[in-house]
């Protein structure tokens, strides 16, 4: 089968996270055809309330080297003001349009047919999928579980290339080696609700969250470590208990997302909030998406700068700017590298891919599997 066929069967798939609609499983037909052994894999939370399915499918012997490749089926929603149906895979323009094109349908398919045309030829070593159905979301029992079996199972790759997108303007002119952690804070603010006529009747929930907010955007983080992009703290959500716009809330809520390098983790800046909160009277409760991380290993950075620049002509630059990926739950485990399509229109309406960087994407991924097991 060919890259842009396949791409389009999946983005037929209205796998929206959490829900699955065939796309696993056909990935996991295609690699059957192949010759992999495939588990399927269906992770559920503790209360039921959560079940994922995953993928592991493995190929080769016990020779050589051990890589992985790790992505995702599920998208996120559509959204409104397609020019297109999200999920007809409609080619126009020379471009693939649908949803998941670029994230990240395209990167498993141009792997998968890398493989295909790889496969053909005698190798020493071990190739190893691990995709899951829930990354958007992130949830537990996507790739978390899936690499806890990993573990338990002993299919720890040494090396894992992440197919997100990772090009910004031109196809292979970026790889990631790494990402800021990030982490969320949901704040509570109380106060007295009052008419906001009579300020000494009313303690105003709002003010105290919106001045503490305001706090935190212009906190001096320290930038040392220069491999990560700046610390960055934003607030995504707000909330309060009343509507009437003459009326002082006595509750109110926020989220923060913070995004940090290397020069802080998750505990310290745990702190920082939340000694900058004590004047507020404010709380506070932390989630972590996942720490940074950073992977300068100079044999994978080699050999898939030399795959890129042989196939379309670009030295890459190296970066750990971008959001955070399933990498970061790998990277405790083995040497992990990013490399993909543009991301230029990823979670955008009307998503789509060139279809020759489809196809290059393809080429790439099949020269960095030659000189890899070379």
């Amino acid at each position: 089968m060919d890259v842009v066929s396949l791409c389009s069967d999946l983005i037929k798939c209205k796998s929206v996270t959490p829900a699955d609609d065939g796309a696993l499983e056909h990935v996991t037909s295609f690699l059957r055809s192949l010759g992999f052994e495939t588990t399927a894999l269906t992770f559920s939370s503790p209360d039921r309330s959560n079940s994922v399915k995953n993928l592991f499918a493995k190929y080769g012997n016990s020779k050589g080297k051990i890589l992985g490749f790790l992505g995702h089926t599920d998208v996120t929603p559509p959204g409104n003001g397609w020019e297109v149906d999200p999920f007809a895979a409609l080619q126009r323009s020379g471009f693939l349009i649908g949803r998941g094109a670029v994230d990240m349908k395209g990167g498993i398919s141009a792997f998968c047919c890398a493989v295909q045309k790889f496969i053909e030829q005698k190798f020493d070593g071990t190739i190893e999928f691990f995709i899951t159905g829930d990354e958007e979301i992130g949830s537990p029992e996507g790739i978390p579980s899936l690499i806890k079996w990993m573990d338990e199972n002993k299919h720890t790759p040494d090396d894992c290339l992440v197919g997100e997108a990772s090009s910004r303007e031109n196809l292979g002119d970026r790889i990631f080696l790494g990402h800021r952690g990030s982490m969320n804070v949901t704040i509570k603010s109380s106060g007295k609700q009052g008419h906001s006529a009579y300020p000494e009747n009313y303690e105003n929930s709002l003010s105290k969250l919106c001045r503490y907010i305001a706090k935190m955007m212009d906190y001096a983080w320290k930038h040392e470590d220069k491999r990560f992009p700046p610390t960055n703290l934003e607030p995504t959500l707000l909330f309060t208990n009343n509507y009437a716009v003459n009326v002082v809330p006595d509750e109110s809520s926020a989220n923060l997302n913070v995004r940090f390098g290397s020069d802080y983790d998750f505990d310290s800046l745990k702190q920082i909030l939340l000694e900058e909160a004590k004047e507020f009277g404010l709380s506070l409760e932390f989630h972590l998406s996942g720490e940074s991380y950073y992977c300068d290993n100079e044999e994978l950075k080699s050999l898939l700068s030399l795959a890129i620049g042989e196939t379309v002509g670009i030295d890459p630059a190296f970066s750990a700017a971008g959001g955070t990926s399933d990498g970061r739950h790998m990277i405790r485990h083995c040497n992990v590298i990013e490399f993909g399509p543009l991301d230029t229109t990823m979670h955008q309406k009307n998503e789509r891919i060139k279809i020759s960087d489809l196809q290059k994407l393809e080429e790439i991924y099949l020269t960095f599997l030659q000189k890899y097991f070379a």
